[in-house]
């Protein structure tokens, strides 16, 4: 089986960043009702790091990096070095610099990287959200596509078992 990871920018370039929303006034003696990633989160039985991660931030230049990188057969690689930069360390995985040194490990040198990303070489890979993003079927970050479904943000379980069911023909 095979994987091809697909850029869908949530925050393109051509859209405005939103107004942040007004915090919903607490009720008193009311439980915490846990959100979607929280009750994942739970299921799977992970915690995200308490840590400061950029705000409203560009993820045009991460995905140009993945693009390239599946040039030379190192995605897996960068983009699991990108989500790790940003959601355990904290990083501003928008950033030209922060990206050539997040992948200075995986590529060693990162000049053909720097100017592919410069350049906007694979652009034309990358889809944007919302109206292209739903042209393609695609709803929700993360959607994959195992067999013949679509999976959006479902548990680990639910895409081993299609991942399972898909490699046996079922």
């Amino acid at each position: 089986m095979t994987f091809d990871w697909i850029g869908y920018e949530l925050w393109p370039e051509v859209l405005e960043f939103p107004e942040p929303n007004s915090p919903t006034p607490a009720i008193p003696n009311k439980p915490k009702i846990p959100s979607r990633l929280e009750f994942l989160l739970h299921l799977e039985e992970m915690e995200i790091p308490v840590i400061e991660r950029p705000k409203r931030i560009r993820t045009t230049k991460a995905h140009l990096a993945v693009e390239f990188a599946k040039t030379i057969g190192k995605a897996e690689e960068i983009n699991a070095a990108l989500y790790e930069a940003f959601w355990l360390r904290g990083e501003h995985i928008g950033e030209l610099d922060v990206i050539l040194e997040i992948a200075k490990p995986i590529l060693g040198d990162v000049s053909e990287l720097r100017a592919s990303i410069e350049e906007r070489r694979y652009f034309e890979n990358l889809v944007g959200f919302d109206d292209p993003a739903y042209e393609k079927g695609v709803y929700n970050v993360p959607t994959y596509w195992i067999g013949d479904e679509r999976y959006a943000e479902q548990p680990t379980l639910v895409l081993r078992k299609a991942i399972q069911a898909a490699q046996s023909g079922a």
